[in-house]
C-alpha cells in the first residue's frame, strides 16, 4: 500500500451522511485527537455534533485534554448519555442503564430517535460503546444490538463514527466484530505514531480511499 498524506477534513468528509464508519485505535492519544478534529469541524461546518457517551467515556477523554493542557469549551456538544454519572457537555438525552440489554438497547433507540429527529445534519461520535458489548452474552442479544444500529444507517441526518478499542473488541466474541464491521460503511484502522497517525482504510464507498494507508500528521504526541 502506498502512504499518502491527507487532511483531517477530507477524512471526514469521506463518510457521507447516513454512512457509519467504525475507526479503530490501539491505546494512544488518539481519542483524544479525534474528538478535537471532530469539534473543530463541527465549529467550522456549522454542523452539531452529538455524542454517544457510553459509560462515562466522555469524561475521561476530556480529563485526558485538560491533563495534556488542552482547554476545551464542550458546552456547544451535544451528548446522550447512555449509563454512566459524570456529565460533560451539553446533555440533552439520557439512558439510564438497565441490566436487561434489550431493555437498554430499545431505551436508547426510542430517546436518540428524538434527538436526531430535531437536527438536518449532524456528526453522531459514539464513545465507549465496547463497554455496553461486553456485557451482552447471548447470540440473540448481540444480534438485536447490532439490528438497532442498522436501522440508523441511511438516516441522512447523521454521519456517524463509532470509535472502537481494538484490543477489547478483540477479546469480544468474534460476531461482535464482524457483524459491526458487517453493517459498516467504512472501516479504518487507526495506528500512533508518535507525531500523528496511519488510517488504513480497510472498508470504504470511497473507491479513492479503499485500500489506501493515509497519514494525518498533527505535529504532537499520539
Amino acid at each position: 500500500m502506498r502512504v499518502v498524506n491527507t487532511s483531517v477534513l477530507g477524512i471526514i468528509e469521506s463518510v457521507k451522511p447516513g454512512e457509519t464508519a467504525i475507526l479503530e485505535y490501539l491505546p494512544s492519544y488518539i481519542p483524544e485527537f479525534t474528538l478535537l478534529k471532530l469539534m473543530e469541524y463541527s465549529e467550522e461546518m456549522k454542523i452539531p455534533l452529538i455524542i454517544d457517551d457510553n459509560f462515562d467515556t466522555l469524561p475521561v477523554i476530556a480529563a485526558h485534554i485538560e491533563n495534556l493542557g488542552i482547554k476545551v469549551d464542550f458546552s456547544g456538544v451535544y451528548v446522550i448519555k447512555t449509563g454512566g454519572r459524570i456529565d460533560v457537555g451539553n446533555v440533552v438525552a439520557r439512558v439510564p442503564f438497565h441490566p436487561d440489554p434489550r431493555v437498554y438497547i430499545k431505551n436508547y433507540e426510542k430517546e436518540a430517535s428524538k434527538v436526531f429527529e430535531e437536527v438536518e445534519d449532524s456528526i453522531n461520535l459514539v464513545l465507549g460503546l465496547e463497554n455496553f458489548l461486553k456485557t451482552l452474552s447471548s447470540p440473540s442479544d448481540i444480534y438485536l444490538t447490532i439490528w438497532i444500529l442498522q436501522r440508523f444507517l441511511g438516516n441522512t441526518r447523521r454521519r456517524t463514527f463509532y470509535l472502537f478499542n481494538k484490543k477489547i473488541l478483540e477479546s469480544l466474541s468474534p460476531i461482535v466484530s464482524s457483524e459491526m464491521k458487517r453493517v459498516a460503511s467504512t472501516v479504518v484502522e487507526m495506528v500512533p505514531y508518535p507525531t500523528g497517525a496511519i488510517l488504513r482504510f480497510v472498508k470504504s464507498t470511497d473507491v479513492d480511499l479503499l485500500g489506501e494507508e493515509l497519514k494525518v500528521d498533527i505535529g504532537g504526541e499520539l
